[in-house]
């Protein structure tokens, strides 16, 4: 009786009922732990993935971009921070309504360390510094944290640790810096075997300490060895998509990537691109290194920020990729064509032209830079 009252209503309905399908997308099965995650919603910002992912960092150059990019797939992301929640309030919007969920933590603290994995299936930690202070070193943050970080990820059953490094980082590096992260990998390789090992060359971007600051300092730039550093600078949106993918696919556990730029530039060929792209010249000063490292020894004593003794040394160290060794991976193997730093960089120091050349298009002709240009340009390089 029950049923034929509820046949006739479905009769009198005017649109038909649909019923909801699941797609083998909906589902993803962790490869280490055998964990089943299960999608709701249509796919996109305004559903949930299954997937819950903290990302430590997160309120630094690389880290806003990796949060917006996981947010707007669904995914449920935990953003630990340190101090004020100023400095994660503007990842909010990235994500849906309750998607994005900030937790205050201190990385001496396993106990909150813990609260901030205890739900999630990845953990990506982006947590890095050019500069000692006065709270935290190089072996504090580098080597002791990202160990604390990987063995309570270990212990909370967490499926994925995706680890950010530097492609300099060596044990014999000629910097405090690439050394500590060096140590780094080797205690999370130790600590979490499955994790993934991300090196990065220099990135650029909207935030970015190279473009902007070339920019910004136009009229009294300051270099070393007459800026002969070689650099391989990669867009910062095209590390998020790499860690991304890698996160998201399981065939890419254990594995090590290297993301650098094939093309190789001096830092003047940097400075001369900026000064072509922005219509003005860049008074660059080169500075004897010792002068220059004794000049930021002084300005580190100062209660604020402005640079330090690493931060130079790091200007005399050029990016160079992991030679002939085929357990190293790079954007290829991810299938990501990144972005030409000379059609890709007019958008990030657009504002640093005079204002009569504010409005005008990007050419290329007659400019060596270009010239030299050996990557295949695509129609999403192209900003003008």
């Amino acid at each position: 009786m029950l049923a034929n009252s509820f046949a006739r209503n479905l009769k009198g309905l005017s649109a038909p009922i649909k019923l909801a399908k699941r797609g083998k997308a909906d589902v993803m099965v962790r490869k280490t732990t055998g964990q089943t995650l299960v999608g709701r919603g249509t796919y996109g910002r305004q559903s949930w993935n299954g997937q819950t992912v903290t990302v430590f960092g997160c309120s630094g150059f690389l880290g806003r971009y990796v949060v917006a990019r996981l947010a707007r797939q669904g995914t449920k992301v935990i953003i630990p921070y340190r101090g004020l929640y100023e400095y994660v309030r503007h990842l909010r919007p990235t994500g849906d309504l309750g998607m994005i969920v900030p937790m205050e933590f201190d990385i001496r603290n396993p106990k909150q360390i813990e609260e901030c994995v205890r739900y999630s299936d990845a953990v990506i930690n982006l947590i890095g510094r050019n500069y000692e202070t006065k709270n935290f070193n190089f072996d504090q943050v580098h080597v002791e944290g990202a160990q604390r970080i990987a063995e309570i990820s270990r212990e909370a059953g967490v499926s994925r640790l995706i680890h950010m490094s530097s492609i300099n980082a060596r044990t014999n590096a000629h910097s405090d810096v690439l050394v500590s992260k060096a140590f780094g990998e080797q205690r999370v390789r130790e600590t979490f075997p499955g994790a993934n090992i991300v090196r990065s060359a220099t990135m650029y971007g909207y935030e970015d300490e190279l473009l902007n600051n070339i920019g910004k300092f136009k009229h009294f730039y300051m270099t070393i060895n007459n800026a002969q550093q070689k650099l391989r600078p990669v867009c910062v949106s095209d590390v998020a998509h790499a860690i991304d993918i890698i996160r998201d696919n399981e065939e890419t556990v254990g594995q090590t990537y290297e993301l650098y730029n094939q093309k190789e530039y001096s830092r003047k060929d940097v400075i001369e691109l900026v000064q072509f792209l922005i219509h003005e010249k860049v008074w660059q000063v080169n500075v004897p290194p010792k002068m220059l490292r004794l000049a930021a020894q002084i300005a580190d004593i100062l209660p604020f920020h402005y640079t330090s003794q690493h931060e130079v040394d790091l200007m005399s160290i050029d990016d160079v990729p992991t030679a002939s060794n085929p357990s190293i991976q790079t954007f290829a193997d991810l299938g990501i064509e990144p972005h030409t730093l000379e059609l890709a960089a007019l958008q990030y120091i657009r504002h640093y032209r005079p204002s009569q050349h504010e409005e005008d298009t990007m050419e290329p002709k007659g400019y060596k830079a270009f010239r030299k240009l050996r990557v295949p340009v695509s129609d999403k390089d192209i900003v003008v």
